[in-house]
């Protein structure tokens, strides 16, 4: 009963992304980038955290 909405909807992704292969190259490169600007920014973050609190058990 769901096979036939689900099929269609798959059928019109793939023909998107064999259509436009530029396109989604970039948006896979840019969501890329984000998510490694994510964990880069938290471990950054998480180890300033660590310093910190390293710094005040030393007091």
């Amino acid at each position: 009963m769901f096979a036939r909405p689900l099929q269609g909807l798959v059928d019109g992704f793939l023909d998107f992304v064999a259509g436009n292969p530029v396109f989604v190259g970039l948006v896979v490169v840019l969501l890329a980038f984000i998510f490694f600007m994510y964990l880069f920014v938290r471990r950054t973050l998480t180890g300033l955290r660590d310093g910190f609190d390293e710094g005040y058990r030393g007091k």
